[in-house]
């Protein structure tokens, strides 16, 4: 079986517990061209998820972005927050994205649905140590690492 390439959750026991609580609002770092290297995602009860990416070397000359989590503090260079709508605190559906790949799989994205069927999709860009984000309060381009169609998504 090929080796599976996890997300780098850094201590934290259950991301999906985390993101559980709701979302109530988000900061990113950057909306120029190449894209964002960071999401911050405010949490229901008060905590900060931070997000961002890792690159590993797979096969030969071959890299697969995956994703990494950190709980940080308000004071930790965290941008202001940008509010989401209440939907947002209502989360329904956590599912993994992975990259399957003969020679390895890896954890590469994170699509979080609400009760209103909205999905907010994170993953690793096409563009190296960068993430992608297509959600319906994020308007730009949208460059994943692999078109969608290619990860397999595991609910979690």
């Amino acid at each position: 079986m090929a080796p599976l390439l996890e997300f780098n959750t850094d201590g934290i026991d259950s991301v999906q517990s985390m993101l559980r609580q709701g979302i109530t609002g988000y900061a990113i770092d950057s909306l120029v061209p190449r894209g964002m290297s960071t999401i911050w995602l405010f949490l229901g009860d008060n905590t900060i998820l931070k997000i961002y990416t890792t690159m590993t070397d797979t096969v030969g000359w071959f890299e697969v972005g995956t994703l990494v989590f950190r709980a940080v503090a308000k004071g930790d260079d965290v941008p202001e927050m940008r509010p989401l709508p209440q939907a947002w605190r209502n989360v329904t559906a956590i599912e993994k994205l992975l990259v399957v790949e003969d020679d390895f799989s890896a954890e590469s994205g994170l699509q979080i649905g609400n009760d209103l069927g909205e999905i907010f999709t994170i993953v690793c860009s096409e563009n190296v140590y960068r993430i992608e984000i297509e959600a319906p309060f994020i308007h730009g381009e949208f460059l994943p690492e692999y078109e969608l169609t290619h990860y397999k998504h595991v609910p979690i």
